[in-house]
C-alpha cells in the first residue's frame, strides 16, 4: 500500500509540472511577455463552442465516443458510468453535478496536450485503428452545460474555465490545479464507498439553466447506444439523491452480449448482439443480427480526415422482436458507432464510420465520403437479408415472414436514403427471395420478384372451354412464374409486395395474355371460336392491362403474298401494320381482292373474308366492332375511304405500276357502283399520274398521250412542248393510259380508261388547254402552214368559250414572227391582208419606213381568210386606216429611243404633214413631247422642256444647269426649218421662258473651280430679274461653295463682303472674305443679292460669323489639347476686352461636344472636372471626366471658364451623373458604408434639386436604388424595398435578426436625413408597412423561438393580414420531438382546440403550441376557427369509414359525445346527407362501418340476440358498452334515428304462416284468470292519462274488446318467425319462441296451455303476456313500450285489486268516475254466464282503436 501511495504521489507531481508548463509555455502565464495569439485563440474557442451543436445535450455522445476510443487494461470489462448529485462538489454553486465514471487506463501527457488545444486530436489518423473520435474537441463540447469542467485522472486533477482568466485572457483551454475541491473522498462518497473508484472521473458543475436538459437527455438516453461499440459493454445512469426519497433522472443499465454467427460466405461477417436495459420501471432486451462487410476506399470519395482508411466497413443490424426504445427517444435508422438523430424509416439500422455533422445529430449527405459509403449499403443490406431468408444457420432466428417485414417499405424522410431503397429496390428484383408454392412437398422455393404471380382463378373455364379438359400445364408454366406462398399472400403483406414489384392478384392480368399466347389459343380456335374468343377479350378488355395484350397476336389477316398472319395491338398502334375490314361482307370481299392485287399498300391488310362474316354473324357484333375500333385501332372503311388513303400513298411513293393499277381499280369500281361519281372526280383530281417518260407526278390537269393528238401536231415535238409555260401544269399521260389491261380478274379494254380519264376530266387535248399569262414561244419560230392555222383556231376556240386571253399570251402572238409575208416571217402587228382598196400614198410612206409587210395567201393555201376575226385580234391590219394608225405607231415607237438626223427629220415631217391633214391627235403629239429622241449637247432628251437658242447664251446655260439646248448642229442646220414644229413639240425658243426654268434647272458644274466668272454674274442677273420669285434659286445657291474667297471657294453663309472699316476684327480668326480681284469691283453691285443669297456684308453679321466659326472650331473632335487650351484663354481675354461678346460666344459653345472626357467628345454641360469626392463611387459609375491627361494639370487653372461653360466642377452638382450610370455590382459586398451613404447623399441632391431635369432622374434613380440587393441587413443583403427600420421601441419585441432590419453597426448611426433618404427609396419604417414584411418573410423562419417573438409583435402592433393573405396563411407546427423545430402548415388545416382529440392526423390544434392572447389573435386576425366544423366531423366520420380506419370505442365515444353535445337542426341537417355509413359492432368486439340502411337500432335484445345469431353479419349500430361514455345511449339513439337508423322492432315483420294453422288449439277462458277487473282497470287507466287523452267511449270499446277476446291454447310453444328486410335485397329470418302472442292479423291470442294451467308462470311466461296484451290494444310501439313494464308489475302481484291502485298512483294514473262505473258493470257481467255468453258473441273480436289517434300519439312521443 505504500508503494501504491507513493506511486499516486509521483504521478500527482509530474502531472501538476505538466500542468504548470502548459500555462507558463503555452499561455505565457507569469511570463512579462504576453502571448500575442491570446485574443485569436480565444475568439477561436468561443465561435467553435457556441456553434457547435443545435441540442445542449450532445455533450454525452462525445463522451460516450471518447469511452469507445479509450484503452481498457485486459480482463476489464469497459464500463461507462454516468451519476448526477444536487451537491456542488466542486464548490462552484452549482445547482447539480454530473459526474462520469470510465475504467479505462486514464489521460496520458498528450491527452492533456489535446484538451489544451484547438483541434489536436490524440486521435487523428486513428481511425483505421478503431478509434471513433475526430473532431479534437469532444470534451470541448461539456462548456454548453459546464463552466468548469474538472478531470481527475492518473494523478491529473484539473480543471478549465469558461470565463476568459485574468492571468492570460484565455478561456476553455487554459488548464488550472486544484488544490481543495472536490476531493478523492467526495467522489467516492458518490461513487459507492464499496467499490474501486475508477482511474478517470469527469466532474461537471452543471449549469442552471442546462440541469433540466441534462436531466432529460440522460433519462432517454438510447438504450441501442452500445448496439455497434466494441469495448464498451456495460452503461449506466442514476442518481445520487443524497437523502431525497424521489429521484428526477430515470435510472436505467444497458449491457452488451455478443455471439459469432458462422457463414458459409467469407465476404460476411455475423455476429448476435444481445442488448438488454434495466430500469425501475422494468426491463426488456432484444437481439440483433449483425453482418458486416468490408470495400475498397474509393479514390473519387477519398477525404483529408480519412486519408488513411483503405477499407470501409460497413453493418447492417436486424433486430427480431421489437426494438429497444425508452421514453421519448426514437428509432435511429443510422449509427456512427453511436446513434445519431436521424429517423429513416427503416426497420434495419446501418452503421459505418460516417463523418458527421458538428452536431452529431446527423451525418454530412453532401459529403463525398459518406456518400460513397452509402453507395455499399445496399450490397450489405442485400447480403443479410438474403441470408436470413435462405441460410440454414439463421432459421433459428428468424421466419420467412419476419424477414419479409425487414425490408425497406416505407420512404425515407431523406432524400440520400430514399436513393439507396431504390438501389436495395432493384438489387433485390434480381434476387431469388420470394418463396413460392412447390406444390410436390413442403420445402420452401423461393423465386425473383418479378417471377412471382397472384392469380386469379376465373381464366381456367375459359381456358378449358377453348382446350378442353387436356388443359396444356406444360405450356401455362413455361411462363416462367410462380405462385406466391399462401403463408405469406395476405393483404398484411401488400406493402411489401408492393416495394418488390410483386402485383396483387387483380393486376397480375397480363399473365392472362401471355397464358393465350403460350397456348397458341389463337392458332387452334376455328374461325368460330376465334370469334368468341374476341368476345371474351372485348367484353374483359377493362380488366385485361394493355401491356398484357399488346403483343398478344389477337387479330388474323391477309399478307400481299396472301398468306394469313396473326397481329398484335402494338403493331396495329404504332402503324407498321394497318387492318382494315368492311362492315359489307361483298364490299369487303371486293377491297380484300383489289388489296392484295396492289400489294397491300402502305401495309394495309384486311380480315379474312370468313372472319367478317362470322363477326357479322355473331350475336355480339356489336361489341365486337367497338372493341376492334377503339382499342384494337382495326380502321373500319370503304371504298370511297379505301380509295381516298390509296390517293395519299401514291403521292408519295410514286410507284408507276401502282399508280396504272389504281387507276384500273377505280374504273372497276365505278363500273359496280361501289364509289360515287363526286368521289371518282377527287380520286382522280389528287391522284397523280405517270407521264409520258412513266415517271409519277402530281397535277391537276393532264394531256392526252402525244400520239394522235392536236397538241402535238402543233407544238411539233415534246422538246417544243416542255419550253412552253404550260409544260408544269399539264403533265402527258403516258401512252399506258391507252392500253388493254386485266388486274384482280377484271379486264379493261383498249383506250377504255383514257376515255374514263376524259370524261371525268382529268386528261385533256388541245382545245382543253387555257393558256397562261406568259410568252408563247412557239410564236416566235416561222411556223408551217398547219401550224399557223392551228393556232388559229385554238385562238377561235378559246374565244368562242369567252375565255379572256391573258396579256403577255396575246401580246406574245402579236409581237412574234411566225406570220409568212411577202418579205419573209413578220408578227401580225406589222403585217396586213391586202384586199385591193389601199392608198397609193400611204403605202409608199410605209414602205419607206419599212413598216408593213403583206402576207402570203398562197403559202396558206387561201385557208388563212377564214380566220379573219382571229387575224385582227392578233394585230393583223385589214384598210387603209389601219395602215396610216400603223405608220403614226411605229413612228410614236420609234420616238422613244434614239433617233437618227433622217428619222427626225422625217418624223418632222410627218407631224407636218399630219398637221396639214388635220389628222395630228393628242395622244401622238403628247408621245412625241415626252420621246428622247431630240439630239441637245447633253444626249438625247424629250422635245418637251428643251432649249433652241443663240449659241452666245448657251453656253452659259451649259455650265450652270441641266436644261437640254438643241443641237442643231448635229441635224446639219435643218431644225431653222422646223421652228413651229418643234415649238408645236415643247420646244422652248425664247429668253425669258430660259430665266423661268433656271430655277428648276440650274445645277453646278462637278468641279466648282471651272466655274467661269460669267456664270457668277449670270446667275446674279438671274436672281434680280426673278425677283422674289428667285426664292428657290437662293435656296440653292446658298449651300453650295462656289464662291471664290480668301479661304477659297466657300458658300454664301460663309462669305464675307468685308469693309475696311471694320478693323482687327478680322484678324481674330481666319474667315472667308469675297474676291473682288476674280470677280472685278462690279460684284458689289449686286450687294442686294448677295446678302439675300446668306453673303454676311454688315458689322453685326460679321460679329456672328465670328462665333460660328469658334462654334465649328470647338465641335470638332479632332480639336487638339492646344487648342483647347487656347480657347479657354482667348475667353478669359475676351471677357477684359470685349466682354459684350462673350454671350454670343458661349451660346455658339453650349451643347457642342468639344471637351474630350473618359466618354470620349462631350458637350460642356455632360462633362465633370474632377475631384477627391468622386473617388468612392468611381468602381459603379462611369463618370465622363475631363481628360486631364490630355489636357495636362493646366486644365484646372480654368475652373471658373469651365463653370461659365457649364462643366461640372463640385461633387454636389453632379447627382444627375450618378443616377444615369449608376450600376450596381452582383456583389452587394463591393459596396462600403461609405459609398452606400454617397448614394443616399446624391439621391437626397437630386430631390431637393429644382431643376427640371433632375426632378426627372429621381424616380430613375430610385428605380435603380430598388431594383438591386445593396442594402446590409441582418438577414443578408436585400433590396430597399426588403428592407426595414428598426425602431429601439422594439428591443423589447423583437431581435434585430427576426427580420431584415438594416444593419446600423455596419452603416454606423444614421441620421434623421439618412433615413428620411432610405425611406424615399422604399425602405420601410412605418409599423404597418414592417408588419407586413415581417409576415411575408415569416415563411423564411424554422426556429420556433423567433416564429413566437414575430407571432407576438404583430398581436401588439395589432396588425392584421389583407383579405386575399387570409386563405393562404400559413401556420407554424413546432416538432413535438424538437420543439424549436418543426413545419408550416396552411390555415385552412388548423383550429384553435381539438377537444375531442380526433383530428391529430387532419388537422392541428394550436392551443398546443401558442398561448390564450395568440389564440385570440389567429382567431380575430386570420379567422382561425376555434374547434373542427361540423363538415369537419362528417369528413373525419367519412374517412374513417373510407379508408377502413380500424376506429377504438374510445374514438366513438368522443366524436358521438361532441355531435350530441352540440346537436341542433343545423347538424342534423348535414350528419343526415353526409353520413351513410354507420358503426356496428362485430361478434368479435370489432368496429365495423355498414351503410346505415342496413344497420338497426337494438330496441328489442330478443330480437338482437335471435337475428345475431341468425347471421354472421353486423346489424345493429354500435352503442357505448359502459358507463364512461359522455353520450347516454337514449340520445344517441334518438340521433341515430334522426339520421335515418331503423329500430329492429320496427323493422321486422311477423310471417303469418308461421302461426296461423300450425298448432291445434281451442278456446280457453280466462275471466277467471288474468282478463279481470286489475288489468282493465291499468288498461283504462293508461288510456286515460294525459298522455294519451283517449274519449271515454273509445276508453270502454278498448275495454270491452280486452275483456270479450278470443283467447287459444297450445299444447307447444309457439315458435314466431320474423323477417327482415335488408338494403341489399336481402332477407334475414329468425324464430322466437313465445309462451304467450297475440295473433294481430286474426286479432286472436294465443297461448302455451301447459304453462297457464301447470300455474308455473315464470318471468318469459309473464313477460310475453304483457306484451301481447299491450300490443292488443295499442298499435305503436312506442306506446306498447310504455304500457308493457306495468301490465308485468301487476301480473307478477297476480292482478290484486289493492296492488293495482298503488300501482296506478306511483305511475301518476287516476281512474275516472266514468271508468270506475264501467270496471264494476264489467265485473258484475262476469259472474253472470250468459251475459258473459252475450258478450262474447258480441265481441267475438278486439273492435280496432282510431289510428289517427295514436299515431298522433306516438309521433309526440
Amino acid at each position: 500500500m505504500a508503494a501504491t501511495f507513493s506511486t499516486r504521489k509521483k504521478k500527482g507531481e509530474e502531472a501538476r509540472q505538466h500542468t504548470e508548463e502548459i500555462r507558463k509555455q503555452k499561455f505565457s502565464i507569469g511570463e512579462k511577455i504576453p502571448n500575442p495569439l491570446t485574443q485569436d485563440l480565444h475568439n477561436a474557442v468561443t465561435n467553435l463552442s457556441s456553434e457547435l451543436y443545435a441540442k445542449d445535450v450532445h455533450f454525452l455522445m462525445e463522451l460516450i465516443q471518447n469511452a469507445e476510443d479509450n484503452k481498457y487494461l485486459g480482463g476489464v470489462e469497459p464500463t461507462l458510468e454516468f451519476v448526477i448529485t444536487s451537491n456542488d462538489i466542486a464548490g462552484v454553486g452549482a445547482p447539480a453535478t454530473l459526474l462520469v465514471f470510465n475504467n479505462e487506463v486514464g489521460f496520458s501527457k498528450k491527452n492533456i496536450d489535446s484538451l489544451c488545444s484547438i483541434g489536436c486530436s490524440t486521435k487523428k489518423g486513428l481511425k483505421c485503428q478503431g478509434y471513433i473520435g475526430e473532431k479534437g474537441i469532444g470534451f470541448k463540447s461539456v462548456f454548453l452545460v459546464s463552466a468548469w469542467p474538472h478531470i481527475f485522472s492518473n494523478g491529473y486533477q484539473i480543471r478549465f474555465s469558461e470565463v476568459p482568466t485574468q492571468k492570460c485572457g484565455i478561456g476553455y483551454i487554459v488548464p488550472e490545479w486544484i488544490e481543495r475541491k472536490p476531493s478523492v473522498s467526495d467522489l467516492q462518497n458518490i461513487y459507492g464507498s464499496d467499490k474501486v473508484l475508477p482511474n478517470t472521473t469527469i466532474i461537471l458543475p452543471l449549469k442552471p439553466e442546462k440541469v433540466e436538459a441534462v436531466k432529460k437527455e440522460l433519462s432517454e438516453i438510447h438504450p441501442e447506444v452500445l448496439l455497434f461499440l466494441l469495448k464498451i459493454k456495460k452503461l449506466s445512469v442514476r442518481e445520487h439523491s443524497g437523502g431525497s426519497s424521489t429521484d428526477s433522472v430515470s435510472a436505467v443499465s444497458i449491457t452488451s452480449e455478443t455471439n459469432p454467427v458462422p457463414l458459409r460466405s467469407q465476404e460476411a461477417d455475423s455476429r448476435l448482439v444481445h442488448l438488454s436495459y434495466d430500469q425501475v420501471s422494468g426491463a426488456a432486451s432484444c437481439c440483433y443480427y449483425l453482418q458486416k462487410q468490408v470495400f475498397p476506399v474509393r479514390a473519387e470519395n477519398v477525404v483529408s480526415s480519412r486519408k488513411d482508411i483503405k477499407e470501409w466497413v460497413i453493418s447492417i443490424a436486424f433486430p427480431f422482436g421489437e426494438r429497444l426504445n425508452r421514453g421519448g427517444t426514437s428509432t435511429v435508422g443510422i449509427f456512427a458507432f453511436l446513434p445519431t438523430s436521424m429517423v429513416t424509416n427503416f426497420p434495419f439500422i446501418v452503421q459505418a464510420d460516417f463523418i458527421l455533422a458538428s452536431s452529431r445529430e446527423t451525418i454530412s449527405l453532401d459529403n463525398k465520403w459518406n456518400m460513397g459509403i452509402l453507395d455499399y449499403v445496399p450490397r450489405t443490406f442485400v447480403s443479410a437479408l438474403v441470408t436470413c431468408m435462405k441460410s440454414t444457420e439463421t432459421a433459428e432466428f428468424f421466419s420467412v415472414a419476419q424477414v419479409l417485414n425487414l425490408l425497406p417499405v416505407k420512404t425515407s424522410p431523406y432524400k440520400e436514403l430514399n436513393g439507396v431503397r431504390e438501389i436495395i429496390k432493384t438489387m433485390l428484383t434480381k434476387k431469388h427471395i420470394v418463396p413460392y408454392e412447390s406444390f410436390c412437398n413442403k420445402i420452401i422455393s423461393f423465386c425473383e420478384p418479378n417471377n412471382a404471380i397472384r392469380i386469379l382463378p376465373e381464366f381456367r373455364k375459359i381456358l378449358l372451354t377453348i382446350l378442353g379438359s387436356d388443359a396444356p400445364m406444360r405450356d401455362i408454366s413455361s411462363q416462367q412464374k410462380f405462385v406466391l406462398l399462401k403463408s405469406v399472400d395476405s393483404s398484411q403483406y401488400d406493402k411489401v409486395w408492393e416495394f418488390l414489384g410483386v402485383p396483387n392478384a387483380g393486376d397480375c392480368n397480363e399473365w392472362y395474355g401471355n397464358c393465350i399466347l403460350a397456348c397458341n389459343l389463337i392458332s387452334r380456335a376455328s374461325t368460330d371460336m376465334y370469334v368468341e374468343l374476341l368476345c371474351f377479350v372485348a367484353v374483359n378488355w377493362k380488366s385485361l392491362l394493355l401491356k398484357s395484350v399488346s403483343d398478344l397476336p389477337l387479330l388474323k389477316c391477309i399478307t400481299n403474298h396472301g398468306e394469313l398472319i396473326q397481329c398484335s395491338l402494338s403493331q396495329t398502334k404504332s402503324g407498321k401494320l394497318k387492318i382494315h375490314l368492311v362492315w359489307d361482307v361483298e364490299k369487303h370481299a371486293w377491297l380484300n381482292k383489289w388489296n392484295l392485287a396492289m400489294g397491300c399498300p402502305n401495309n394495309m391488310l384486311f380480315f379474312p373474308n370468313d372472319v367478317v362474316t362470322a363477326i357479322c354473324a355473331n350475336y355480339r357484333q356489336h361489341i365486337l366492332r367497338q372493341w376492334l375500333t377503339s382499342k384494337m385501332n382495326v380502321v373500319v372503311t370503304n371504298v370511297s375511304t379505301y380509295c381516298s388513303n390509296v390517293c395519299c400513298l401514291l403521292k408519295t411513293t410514286k410507284d408507276p405500276k401502282l399508280v396504272v393499277l389504281f387507276c384500273h381499280f377505280i374504273y372497276h369500281s365505278s363500273l359496280k357502283n361501289y364509289i360515287a361519281i363526286n368521289e371518282i372526280s377527287w380520286c382522280l383530281g389528287s391522284l397523280p399520274v405517270v407521264d409520258m417518260y412513266r415517271n409519277v407526278v402530281q397535277c391537276t390537269k393532264s394531256l392526252v398521250p402525244a400520239s394522235g393528238s392536236r397538241w402535238m401536231k402543233l407544238f411539233g415535238s415534246k422538246n417544243a412542248y416542255a419550253k412552253e409555260a404550260y409544260y408544269h401544269k399539264y403533265v402527258v399521260l403516258g401512252e399506258v393510259y391507252g392500253d388493254a389491261a386485266e388486274f384482280a380478274g377484271e379486264c379493261t379494254p383498249e383506250k377504255k380508261l383514257l376515255g374514263f380519264f376524259q370524261k371525268h376530266s382529268k386528261a385533256c387535248d388541245l382545245f382543253d388547254i387555257l393558256p397562261e399569262d406568259a410568252e408563247l414561244k412557239l410564236a416566235s419560230t416561222q411556223l408551217t402552214n398547219d401550224q399557223a392555222l392551228l393556232l388559229l383556231d385554238w385562238i377561235r376556240n378559246l374565244r368562242a368559250r369567252k375565255y379572256s386571253l391573258p396579256v403577255r399570251f396575246i401580246d406574245s402572238i402579236k409581237t412574234g414572227k411566225w406570220v409568212k409575208t411577202y418579205s419573209g416571217f413578220s408578227p401580225p402587228i406589222r403585217c396586213f391582208l391586202c384586199d385591193g382598196a389601199e392608198i397609193s400614198t400611204l403605202l409608199g410612206i410605209a414602205k419607206s419606213i419599212m413598216v408593213l409587210s403583206a402576207i402570203d395567201q398562197e403559202y396558206y393555201r387561201g385557208q388563212i381568210r377564214w380566220f379573219k376575226d382571229e387575224l385582227m385580234s392578233v394585230g393583223v391590219k385589214m384598210n387603209s386606216e389601219d395602215m396610216y394608225q400603223l405608220i403614226a405607231n411605229t413612228l410614236m415607237h420609234c420616238a422613244s429611243i434614239d433617233m437618227t438626223s433622217e428619222v427626225a427629220v422625217s418624223l418632222l415631217s410627218f407631224v407636218k404633214y399630219s398637221k396639214d391633214n388635220n389628222k395630228l391627235n393628242d395622244d401622238f403629239l403628247k408621245t412625241l413631247k415626252v420621246g428622247k429622241w431630240l439630239k441637245a449637247r447633253k444626249g438625247y432628251a424629250a422635245p418637251s422642256g428643251s432649249v433652241f437658242l443663240a449659241s452666245s447664251f448657251a453656253e452659259a446655260l451649259g455650265q450652270i444647269t441641266d436644261l437640254n439646248v438643241a443641237d442643231n448642229i448635229y441635224y446639219g442646220g435643218q431644225l431653222d426649218s422646223f421652228v413651229n414644229e418643234l415649238k408645236l413639240l415643247g420646244v422652248l425658243i425664247d429668253k425669258g421662258d430660259v430665266y423661268k426654268l433656271l430655277t428648276e434647272h440650274f445645277s453646278f458644274p462637278e468641279d466648282l473651280s471651272t466655274m467661269m466668272k460669267d456664270s457668277a454674274l449670270v446667275l446674279l442677273e438671274s436672281i434680280r430679274h426673278l425677283g422674289p420669285s428667285a426664292l428657290g434659286l437662293i435656296e440653292k445657291l446658298i449651300c453650295k461653295r462656289w464662291l471664290k474667297t480668301s479661304s477659297g471657294f466657300s458658300c454664301p453663309s460663309e462669305s464675307l463682303l468685308a469693309d475696311s472699316k471694320w478693323g482687327n476684327l478680322l484678324n481674330i480668326v481666319p474667315l472667308s472674305i469675297i474676291d473682288e480681284a476674280f470677280y472685278g469691283t462690279g460684284i458689289r453691285s449686286y450687294k442686294v443679292e448677295l446678302e439675300e443669297m446668306g453673303v454676311t456684308v454688315d458689322l453685326l453679321g460679321a460679329s456672328e460669323m465670328l462665333s460660328a466659326k469658334l462654334k465649328l472650331m470647338c465641335s470638332s473632335s479632332k480639336l487638339t489639347s492646344t487648342s483647347v487650351i487656347s480657347l479657354l484663354n482667348f475667353l478669359k481675354c475676351v471677357g477684359k476686352a470685349e466682354p459684350s461678346l462673350l454671350p454670343n460666344i458661349i451660346s455658339s459653345l453650349s451643347g457642342e461636344k468639344w471637351l474630350k472626357t473618359s466618354h470620349g467628345y462631350n458637350s460642356a454641360a455632360d462633362c465633370i472636372l474632377y475631384d477627391s469626392e468622386w473617388k468612392t463611387v468611381l468602381q459603379f459609375v462611369y463618370l465622363p471626366f475631363v481628360d486631364a491627361a490630355f489636357y495636362g494639370p493646366d486644365i484646372f487653372v480654368f475652373k471658373d471658364e469651365l463653370k461659365m461653360l457649364g462643366v461640372v466642377v463640385d461633387f454636389s452638382e453632379g447627382a444627375h451623373f450618378v443616377a444615369e450610370d449608376l450600376e450596381l455590382p452582383k456583389e452587394p459586398a463591393l459596396i462600403t458604408p461609405q459609398c452606400a451613404l454617397l448614394l443616399l447623399r446624391c439621391f437626397r441632391s437630386l430631390r431637393n434639386s429644382s431643376k427640371a431635369s433632375d426632378q426627372s432622374l429621381v424616380e430613375l434613380f430610385r428605380i435603380k436604388l430598388k431594383g438591386s440587393k445593396w442594402i446590409k441587413t441582418h438577414m443578408g443583403y436585400k433590396s430597399p424595398d426588403k428592407s426595414l427600420l428598426f425602431n429601439p421601441e422594439w428591443e423589447c419585441s423583437l431581435e434585430l435578426d427576426d427580420a431584415p432590419f438594416i444593419d446600423q453597426s455596419f452603416y454606423g448611426t444614421l441620421s434623421a436625413l439618412e433615413k428620411d433618404d432610405l425611406k424615399a427609396i422604399g425602405v420601410k419604417a412605418d409599423v404597418e408597412e414592417v408588419c407586413s414584411t415581417i409576415y411575408q418573410i415569416l415563411g423564411l423562419h424554422v426556429r420556433t423561438c423567433a416564429i413566437l417573438r414575430i407571432y407576438k409583435f404583430l398581436n401588439k402592433m395589432k396588425w392584421n393580414p389583407k383579405v386575399e393573405d387570409i386563405s393562404c396563411a400559413r401556420f407554424w407546427i413546432p416538432d413535438q420531438e424538437f420543439i424549436d423545430w418543426g413545419r408550416w402548415v396552411l390555415s385552412c388545416k388548423c383550429v384553435l382546440h381539438d377537444q375531442s382529440h380526433l383530428f391529430g392526423s387532419h388537422l392541428h390544434a394550436l392551443d398546443q403550441y401558442y398561448d390564450v392572447e395568440l389564440l385570440s389573435y389567429f382567431s380575430s386576425s386570420f379567422g382561425v376557427a376555434s374547434s373542427p366544423s361540423c363538415d369537419y366531423y362528417v369528413k373525419l366520420w367519412n374517412d374513417w369509414a373510407s379508408c377502413k380506419h380500424n376506429v377504438s370505442h374510445m374514438e366513438l365515444n368522443s366524436f358521438w359525445g361532441h355531435t350530441a353535445e352540440n346537436w341542433n337542426k343545423e347538424v342534423e341537417r348535414t350528419f343526415t346527407t353526409g353520413i351513410t355509413m354507420l358503426p356496428a359492432s362485430t361478434s368479435a368486439g370489432n368496429i365495423q362501418f355498414m351503410n346505415k340502411e342496413q344497420v338497426f337500432i337494438p330496441d328489442d335484445l330478443q330480437l338482437k340476440k335471435s337475428f345475431s345469431e341468425a347471421t354472421e353479419i353486423s346489424l345493429f349500430v354500435w352503442f357505448p358498452q359502459n358507463g364512461t361514455s359522455s353520450v347516454s345511449p337514449t340520445k344517441l339513439s334518438k340521433i341515430y334515428r334522426k339520421i335515418g337508423v331503423r329500430k329492429i322492432s320496427e323493422a321486422v315483420k311477423v310471417d303469418p304462416n308461421t302461426i296461423l294453422g300450425k298448432y291445434k288449439s281451442e278456446t280457453m277462458d280466462l275471466k277467471h284468470g288474468l282478463v279481470g277487473k286489475g288489468l282493465t282497470k291499468i288498461v283504462l287507466g293508461f288510456l286515460a292519462s294525459p298522455l294519451i287523452n283517449m274519449a271515454v267511449a273509445e276508453r270502454h270499446k278498448v275495454a270491452s274488446s280486452l275483456i270479450n277476446m278470443s283467447v287459444f291454447g297450445c299444447d307447444e310453444p309457439i315458435t314466431v318467425c320474423y323477417g327482415l328486410h335488408l338494403h341489399s335485397q336481402r332477407n334475414l329470418y329468425a324464430e322466437i319462441t313465445r309462451m304467450v302472442f297475440w295473433e294481430k292479423n286474426n286479432r286472436r291470442l294465443i297461448v302455451h296451455k301447459p304453462s297457464w294451467e301447470s300455474g308455473n308462470k315464470n318471468m318469459e311466461f309473464v313477460s310475453n303476456f304483457a306484451r301481447a296484451i299491450s300490443e292488443a290494444v295499442l298499435p305503436t310501439t312506442d306506446l306498447v313500450n310504455r304500457l308493457f313494464p306495468m301490465i308485468k308489475m301487476a301480473f307478477a302481484f297476480g292482478f290484486r285489486e289493492e296492488d293495482v291502485d298503488f300501482l296506478l298512483v306511483t305511475e301518476n294514473l287516476e281512474l275516472p268516475p266514468d271508468d270506475e262505473e264501467f270496471v264494476d258493470r264489467a265485473s258484475a257481467r262476469v259472474e253472470d254466464p250468459t251475459i258473459l255468453k252475450r258478450g262474447r258473441s258480441k265481441f267475438s273480436t278486439l273492435e280496432e282503436p282510431s289510428k289517427k289517434r295514436f299515431e298522433g300519439l306516438s309521433a309526440d312521443l
